[in-house]
């Protein structure tokens, strides 16, 4: 408790604490971009934002341009070269790129066993908007604050499209696979009808559509 509520102070008085984002670098408990890879941050924005492109498109430009994922830039021993539409979702969704200091988004509750991942790490709980600490302009920002709501706004139309049409994307889950790698077919609404996941994902340089 004593720990938390130093770490909340130091927020309070705009000092990041964490791994900084990626495109940006922490010097002395503050946010400083990065300049080789804050304009990745930038481009990823504008691909979503001004191109339509989705998660997983974007995720493949980055891996073929050969950027450095995010924890290959942290020095991870386990980091792949290849980005992942999670990934690109992080970015998109982390309200710092627009120089706010938003802290106490989630924690760890080292007490609950129920909170804990298939691989045996502590999942973070998501906490409530009203209780975040946010500080406003602490460090420079990579894009706007308007940007970055209508991106969220898109994000959410997104989602909701899929939720919608998760009932016919169930109905055939785990039972039908793509007959040349594997992977599970997909309903496609444009399609009327199922597409194999990897051709989805990354294109014709992987899988077929079947």
């Amino acid at each position: 408790k004593r720990s938390a509520f130093g770490i909340a102070e130091k927020s309070r008085k705009g000092v990041f604490h964490g791994t900084p984002p990626f495109g940006y670098n922490k010097s002395i408990g503050r946010l400083v971009p990065n300049p080789i890879y804050s304009p990745i941050v930038r481009h990823i924005f504008d691909l979503y934002l001004k191109k339509g492109y989705g998660l997983q498109k974007i995720a493949n430009i980055l891996t073929d341009k050969g950027v450095p994922t995010p924890r290959t830039v942290l020095g991870a021993k386990n980091a792949g070269v290849k980005w992942h539409d999670s990934g690109v979702k992080l970015i998109l969704t982390n309200p710092h790129y627009t120089g706010n200091l938003m802290q106490g988004r989630s924690k760890v509750d080292i007490k609950d066993k129920l909170f804990l991942n298939k691989h045996g790490y502590r999942k973070r709980q998501q906490i409530d908007r009203d209780n975040w600490i946010v500080v406003e302009n602490t460090h420079p920002a990579i894009i706007t604050i308007e940007e970055f709501e209508e991106v969220q706004q898109k994000i959410n139309k997104r989602a909701e499209k899929i939720y919608r049409g998760r009932g016919k994307k169930s109905l055939f889950a785990r039972l039908a696979f793509c007959p040349d790698c594997g992977a599970g077919m997909i309903f496609k609404n444009d399609r009327k009808g199922y597409v194999c996941a990897t051709y989805q994902k990354n294109g014709t340089n992987k899988c077929l559509s079947h």
